[in-house]
């Protein structure tokens, strides 16, 4: 039986051409496929296909190709994180969150904002006999949440000072702002003004006690905020991100993920963790699993070479599963990944399955939203 054909890349017209002769000139058969006719140089969309018995040959070619090129794959520098913002609504789980972010800003000499968000809707009575009384007591009610968001914002604020003294940390600037608002949006919009170095919020909400271990507030942020998040579940009990040894990193190997690792080795650089980059291989491990694994390892060693790291393709039936299992087998204290779009991690997070099988991850999530 004549072997099937398996496409390994997109390119230019003129790329997928040199990639077609280097390839060819090491004895492998190369097709290109989806070629403009009217116009070959126009276009990006030209296909690479080889049989499928030499892909993993083809791909360490093309991989070596890249690197001859000169092809940059590092992410942006990244800024010090000086501005940390907390979104909270007053419950333990909030509460909990305001601890990791008191660990970050000790370690980054950075400013901590805490934020709460009311609702006060605006509407107009119609006019009857006895609605002004009505507008009246609605007002009141909702001044009353006001004042009390307010109040509860500065005794939160005085019990972390007083937090921060006890574990004789440096003084921290600890300041609280109020809005009146739906959660998401105006989370969303202090991001844009404040412009923190990272976000960090409580993934159960009050109210939310039954519910999976991310709140509703927390999935939305994480397709739409455009800094790193970091989402606390109400089961991770605070003992200080200096214990925290081991860090995983989950790839579906996206040419986004250059970017989100090196936001990412910034932001664990002063702890000394250990970064463990994983790609669960559902159902059986494909020909070019292992080069990309390869290629993510090549360019994290000459990169950041000081950066303890492990590198797994780790076969499985479901991606719940595989990930839950190596992170238990290798003492994993906080799960990372990038929220891109196309990245299959990001269905995990989606509000239907993340209350069915995320329960089960009981650690601190860091999310990079790729650009």
């Amino acid at each position: 039986m004549e072997d099937k054909f398996t496409t390994i890349a997109y390119h230019t017209y003129s790329r997928a051409l040199l990639l077609q002769n280097q390839l060819e000139a090491a004895g492998i058969e190369c097709l290109l496929t989806g070629i403009n006719v009217i116009q070959p140089m126009v276009g990006s969309g030209v296909r690479l296909r080889v049989k499928t018995k030499d892909v993993e040959a083809a791909l360490r070619i093309i991989q070596e190709s890249g690197k001859m090129s000169g092809k940059a794959k590092t992410g942006k520098k990244i800024q010090q994180i000086k501005k940390i913002l907390v979104p909270v609504d007053f419950s333990d789980y909030s509460k909990n969150a305001c601890y990791y972010a008191v660990a970050l800003a000790d370690t980054f000499k950075a400013e901590i904002k805490l934020f709460h968000a009311f609702f006060k809707p605006a509407i107009n009575l119609p006019t009857y006999e006895g609605a002004h009384l009505f507008q009246m007591n609605y007002d009141n009610y909702f001044q009353e949440i006001e004042i009390k968001a307010k109040k509860q914002l500065q005794e939160l604020t005085e019990h972390l000072e007083k937090y921060v003294k006890s574990k004789k940390l440096e003084k921290i600037k600890i300041t609280a702002t109020a809005s009146n608002g739906f959660a998401e949006d105006a989370i969303l919009e202090i991001t844009e003004t404040y412009k923190p170095g990272i976000v960090v919020i409580g993934s159960h909400g009050i109210g939310e006690k039954t519910k999976g271990i991310f709140g509703s507030v927390a999935i939305k942020l994480i397709d739409k905020i455009d800094v790193p998040l970091m989402a606390i579940p109400a089961s991770a009990t605070f003992k200080g991100l200096s214990k925290i040894n081991n860090i995983l990193y989950a790839t579906d190997f996206d040419e986004t993920d250059y970017a989100a690792i090196h936001r990412l080795v910034n932001l664990i650089r002063p702890f000394d963790m250990k970064l463990h980059c994983v790609h669960i291989c559902i159902g059986s491990k494909k020909p070019w699993d292992s080069v990309k694994m390869d290629n993510l390892r090549d360019y994290i060693k000459a990169e950041y070479p000081d950066q303890k790291a492990k590198f797994s393709n780790m076969l499985s039936d479901n991606i719940f599963t595989g990930l839950e299992t190596y992170m238990r087998n290798n003492n994993i204290g906080i799960v990372s990944f990038n929220s891109h779009k196309r990245n299959i991690f990001t269905k995990l997070f989606s509000p239907s399955i993340t209350r069915k099988a995320l329960s089960r991850f009981n650690k601190p999530v860091f999310v990079f939203r790729s650009e």
